[in-house]
């Protein structure tokens, strides 16, 4: 159970970095961090979407011998992205994004210990093809724990560089 609650944790730390976003410039939070990639708006906006997704559509259905389809990224990406540039402000995407995990952890946390491990299919393959574990609440927030801290990385990284330039 201490590994459930160490996961827990982990996942639930990413609001941190999103509330330190506060500090940023609008017009920064709003730059792409790359030619032809996202802005840090979308970044946090794409990762809501997710956190969205999760808690209403494959949560529920995440059980023992379960068949789960999940959708293309791009349904989820698209719409996030367009809603960050839709004229939302940085306070709201961030404050939303919180709210969001915040829903998630809570979920989370009424998990049995079996509700973590039980495993099921997803996408037709009982395997995960990036961790090589089968399927299984436990490693799908374990895989997010890696995706957030890779876009936190990135906005760092493009902070870091343009905040005292």
């Amino acid at each position: 159970m201490k590994e459930i609650i160490n996961l827990i944790e982990k996942f639930e730390q990413f609001n941190s970095s999103v509330n330190a976003l506060e500090k940023v410039d609008e017009d920064l939070f709003f730059t792409p961090i790359n030619e032809g990639k996202w802005t840090p708006a979308e970044i946090i906006s794409h990762i809501t979407y997710w956190d969205r997704y999760i808690l209403e559509e494959l949560m529920p259905q995440m059980r023992k011998g379960a068949k789960l389809e999940s959708v293309a990224f791009d349904v989820i990406n698209q719409p996030a992205s367009e809603y960050a540039l839709s004229g939302v402000t940085k306070t709201q995407l961030i404050q939303e994004q919180i709210e969001a995990r915040n829903h998630l952890v809570e979920a989370l946390k009424e998990k049995s210990e079996q509700e973590f491990f039980d495993t099921f299919v997803l996408n037709g393959e009982e395997i995960d093809r990036y961790s090589g574990y089968p399927h299984s609440l436990f490693n799908y927030i374990s895989a997010f724990v890696w995706h957030d801290n890779h876009h936190k990385e990135q906005i760092e990284t493009f902070l870091n560089k343009n905040q005292n330039s």
